[in-house]
């Protein structure tokens, strides 16, 4: 796994230039649901400053992410290559299927560094933001919407174990595809076919129940958020009620990462101890 690690490496300064750009942006919409707010009160009283200011952050956050898009496909790609060129090179007694699995295994290390890091990047900064602003307009339901962290972590450490133990059979099932497809033997690669059926279809069970845990969570917490933040609450402003839907609405959809966290580290630790130096 060294030279995997020496590749991510050598492309650090660009990496981390990438991460950049997801922070900026990611900055940018924490702070658009207050400008929003804002907004929305002032062109209630004809004052455009808060509209412009919106519309200026916004068109911001656009040209940062076009920027970023035209830069990381390339990185990204080369590093690819670079990866399963090692492997190639260090794994030439490896049987053909396996080999062919594995490379194919690689393009999620380049999936978890494009697409996961950026996710969790995003994740964190808006749990963080989100409840910063919560807490700044009314304590009580920032309280309440952080104590929905309690049963997402219970309904999480009930599934990914099982989730878990099915990504590392149906990684060791694709490994045999090449191998099986080579038999020429049509009641073979039907049962290949079916068996793999079937532990998708396992494994989609599991993660539809925890979803559907997780997602109902979320809503009873946003609905008695919303409740304690509107209750008796006879000054709210249309913005500030606007506002502060959207900071808890992203609060909760954010803490969803965690069960994704726990799902990428488990197929990550699997692949990575599979495609490893000899």
């Amino acid at each position: 796994m060294k030279y995997i690690f020496n590749v991510i490496k050598e492309f650090k300064w660009s990496l981390l230039l990438i991460y950049f750009y997801i922070v900026l942006v990611e900055v940018i919409h924490l702070v658009e649901p207050y400008i929003l707010g804002k907004s929305i009160d002032g062109l209630l009283k004809k004052e455009y400053g808060w509209l412009i200011l919106f519309f200026t952050t916004s068109m911001v956050s656009n040209v940062i992410f076009f920027k970023r898009m035209l830069f990381d496909t390339k990185i990204y790609t080369k590093i690819y290559n670079k990866i399963v060129f090692k492997y190639l090179r260090a794994n030439k007694d490896c049987n053909t299927s396996t080999r062919v699995a594995r490379t194919e295994m690689t393009n999620q290390i380049v999936g978890f560094l494009e697409h996961e890091i950026h996710y969790y990047i995003s994740s964190v900064l808006s749990v963080f933001g989100s409840l910063f602003f919560i807490f700044l307009q009314h304590t009580p339901t920032g309280f309440v919407t952080l104590s929905c962290m309690i049963p997402i972590i219970f309904i999480v450490s009930k599934f990914y174990k099982k989730i878990g133990q099915g990504t590392k059979i149906l990684h060791s099932h694709y490994e045999k595809k090449m191998s099986t497809m080579d038999t020429n033997s049509m009641t073979l690669i039907e049962s290949f076919f079916k068996r793999r059926a079937r532990l998708i279809v396992y494994q989609s069970t599991i993660q539809g129940k925890n979803w559907f845990s997780l997602n109902s969570t979320k809503m009873c917490f946003l609905i008695l958020a919303l409740f304690v933040f509107t209750h008796n609450n006879v000054n709210l402003t249309q913005g500030q009620a606007i506002s502060m839907y959207a900071y808890i609405h992203q609060f909760l959809i954010s803490l969803l990462s965690i069960p994704v966290g726990m799902e990428t580290f488990t197929r990550m630790k699997d692949i990575l101890n599979r495609i490893k130096e000899k």
